[in-house]
């Protein structure tokens, strides 16, 4: 039977709700330095007060609420405004009247994203008929910070004059939009260059979305012939492994191939020799035929209140995830000698294990494998529930 992810916003008021308000605190520090000491720098507004400030998130959903108390004996007009994180105004509310001797709540709330992150202060100004200036500390429950790398490379060939690589673009929107939504710092890479500077000067904590399939961007250098390929795929398996990094596969046979866009190589050594270099591991290989093969989920309905099901529902994500789907690309993993796993979402067990859905350990990183839905799913939804399952993997 099909389960259909809540797409409401059920599991997002009881933790709002709850949520303890944030003590006012003054502050003069980063990037809203000069606009707080220009403010202050004016005569002391006595005849207003702010009682409550509140700044809540839920992922990317955020709420905040203001309490101004006037002391004055007029009719006070003003504006409220919250700073983002990237020093521009993030949420707003205008046109407040504020009756004499009186006082009034306004607040706002909606899907913020990245632009409020759970324990940074934030500036608040009042403008209008008086000017304030506070910093509010943003309280609330929020995704890892690990920023997103999404391979987007302009003019991706997987062969000087062939077809772009199909639904790659689909798939990208999938995840980025997701990032969005639940408020991840995210980078869509759209050069090689670009790939390759990040792999020179490694960050921790990536996760990482290949949205081309079997084919792998790749700097000049690992294109030359089929040893630097297969080194190639090696040092990026102990880059993730080194700096905590998540790579995600999403279809496709995994390091089948390599790319800069121009150049397509395959690594030494025939057929399932990128997955195994990746992985340092003889044991895995990609079956001969790419037939669709029916798989059964494995963590969607256990019963600790911390399923992928309900994890998907309290995000509010959206999709179809069965009790059985058909994948393009599974890997056959020997029982005798599996890689270290961190979940099975979704496998076949005859003997050895065949897998579409699952996550592996790297070292201190995760290698995500996702093989391409057949059916139920289209390339948007591939692509968003290919992050849900690295953002799960990383927080459970």
């Amino acid at each position: 039977m099909h389960r259909k992810v809540n797409k409401g916003k059920k599991g997002l008021v009881p933790i709002i709700a709850v949520a303890v308000m944030v003590a006012v605190a003054f502050l003069t520090v980063g990037i809203f330095s000069a606009e707080i000491n220009r403010v202050f720098s004016s005569p002391t507004p006595e005849d207003i007060s702010v009682q409550e400030l509140a700044l809540m998130k839920h992922y990317g959903y955020a709420y905040f609420k203001v309490v101004l108390q006037s002391n004055s004996d007029k009719v006070l007009k003003l504006d409220v405004r919250v700073i983002g994180e990237d020093g521009a105004t993030a949420a707003q509310m205008l046109g407040i009247s504020l009756s004499p001797m009186s006082s009034v709540e306004v607040g706002a709330s909606g899907m913020f994203g990245n632009k409020f992150f759970v324990g940074n202060s934030y500036a608040v100004k009042v403008t209008g008929d008086l000017g304030l200036s506070y910093m509010v500390e943003c309280k609330g429950v929020e995704f890892s910070r690990n920023k997103l790398i999404l391979l987007a490379i302009d003019d991706f060939y997987v062969d000087p004059g062939q077809t772009k690589i199909q639904n790659s673009s689909a798939i990208i929107a999938g995840a980025e939009e997701t990032a969005i939504r639940l408020g991840i710092p995210y980078e869509k890479v759209t050069t090689i260059s670009r790939w390759d500077s990040i792999l020179s000067s490694p960050q921790k904590g990536l996760i990482i979305i290949n949205p081309f399939g079997s084919v792998t961007p790749a700097p000049s250098t690992a294109v030359q012939n089929g040893s630097a390929a297969k080194s190639f795929i090696s040092n990026l398996g102990t880059l993730v492994g080194d700096y905590g990094w998540t790579w995600v596969h999403v279809g496709g046979e995994a390091f089948a191939q390599l790319s800069n866009g121009t150049v397509m190589i395959k690594p030494e050594g025939g057929e399932g020799t990128g997955i195994q270099s990746f992985l340092n591991s003889t044991k895995v290989t990609i079956p001969s035929s790419n037939a669709p093969m029916e798989l059964d989920e494995q963590v969607l309905s256990d019963t600790d209140g911390n399923s992928l099901m309900y994890f998907l529902t309290v995000t509010n994500s959206t999709g179809l995830l069965p009790d059985k789907m058909r994948f393009g690309y599974p890997i056959n993993l020997a029982s005798s000698d599996l890689p270290p796993t961190k979940f099975v979402f979704y496998e076949k067990k005859n003997g050895d294990s065949q897998t579409a859905a699952r996550s592996v350990y790297v070292g201190s990183g995760y290698y995500v494998h996702w093989g391409g839905p057949a059916d139920l799913l289209n390339e948007y939804d591939t692509g968003s529930l290919s992050l849900m399952l690295a953002l799960y993997t990383n927080l459970r």
